[in-house]
This record gives structure tokens, sequence and C-alpha cells, in this order.
């Protein structure tokens, strides 16, 4: 009668080997994979937020307007505040307020920008232009673990400033912004933004002037 074989003890025991060696290379092997995914996953949603936050800056921006509010205190406020040493870094007017619900309220909205000391970039808006000292204020998180955000302006003269007011310009309102976020996980993020209505606004003061003096020229008498 025939026996049938078995595996011996040094088989069985290389064989475990094998497949523990084997399973220790696919178990590295997932943890790195799902480490990569989180890691992917995280570095999108940050991307996703930074993108959201710009486009958010570029609308406020780009519909400054030259309307001057007064504060909770009853003080007049120009249409532009910028001062790094405040809490909101940048305070202004802009048109362009949706009012999808058609609410008997004005579509020019004043908003501030400003970084917490948790390193929280933040957006303030209130629902109401000229405030009274219980006119709440909206807040909305736009970045988190921000470091530095600064704004340099430029002027019509060309001159650059971080503070405005500007007694060295003689407009009530600058061209652009230059805009700089410090976030930690991105480093130093430098945007440039046009102030539209603004350019708008000087287009037509400028067009105004030029048609005022053709006027002028063409009906002025010849004196001879």
């Amino acid at each position: 009668m025939n026996r049938s074989r078995g595996f011996t003890l040094l088989e069985v025991l290389v064989a475990m080997s094998i497949f523990a060696v084997i399973g220790l290379g696919a178990s590295q092997m997932l943890r790195t994979v799902i480490k990569t995914h989180e890691h992917t996953q995280a570095t999108m949603k940050d991307i996703a937020a930074f993108t959201k936050a710009i486009t958010v800056i570029q609308r406020d921006l780009s519909q400054l307007v030259n309307r001057p509010v007064k504060n909770e205190f009853g003080e007049p406020l120009p249409p532009l505040v910028v001062d790094s040493n405040e809490d909101k870094i940048i305070e202004f007017s802009r048109t362009g307020w949706n009012n999808p619900l058609g609410l008997s309220r004005s579509d020019i909205q004043r908003v501030a920008y400003g970084v917490t000391d948790e390193g929280e970039l933040k957006r303030y808006f209130w629902l109401v232009l000229d405030r009274a000292e219980d006119s709440p204020v909206i807040e909305q998180i736009l970045l988190e673990d921000i470091e530095e955000f600064r704004i340099n302006l430029t002027s019509v003269e060309g001159d650059t400033s971080d503070l405005w007011p500007n007694n060295n310009s003689q407009s009530l309102l600058p061209l652009g912004a230059e805009v700089f976020i410090v976030s930690r996980s991105f480093g130093e993020i430098r945007q440039v933004f046009s102030f539209i209505e603004v350019g708008k606004m000087q287009s037509s003061d400028n067009s105004g002037s030029s048609g005022a003096d053709s006027e002028n020229q063409s009906g002025a008498p010849n004196g001879r």
C-alpha cells in the first residue's frame, strides 16, 4: 500500500516564513497607499479652500465703490480703509451684493478682512451701510493656518502704500491692490487685483473733462 507523503517540518516553516514576508510587504504597501491618499485629499482640500478665498477677495475688491459710511458711533468712515496695525486690515464698500429674495436693502455692502490670533483669515460684512451700536457683524472663515496677511495699494499717481487714506495721494480711491498671504501650507502667495469700478469712474471722469474742454475750445470766440 502506497503512503501519501506529507510536508516536513522544515518545509512548513519555510512556507510560513515566505507568507509572513509577503504579508508584511503588502501591509506596508497598503499603509503607504492610505497615507498618500490622505495627504492628497488634505492637499486638495487646502487648494480648494485657497481658490475659493482668492475668488471671494477678487470679487469684493473688483467691485470697490466710492461710498462712505458711518460706524457704530456715528463717525464717518471713507470708502476704503487700510491699516495693517488694526484687527480688520482692510474695510471698504463694494457693489454687486446679490439680492435673490428681493429684500428692501442696498446692493452696496460693507466688508472687511483680517487675521485672528488663531491664524484664521476672516471676512466680515454688515447688513447695513451706516451702522448702529447694535448692528451685527457677520464673520466668515476663509482660510486657516495663516501667518501674515498684508495689502499694498497703488494710487492714481503710481505710488504704493499699505495705508489708506493716504495723504500723499490726491485721489479718493486707489486703482488696485497687491495682496500677500503667507500660509503654513503654501508659503507666500501674491495676487494683484484691479479696482474695476474705480477704473470706470476714472474713465468717465476723464471723458467728461475731455468733452468739456472740447466744447470750451469750439465755443471760444475767434477774436479776429
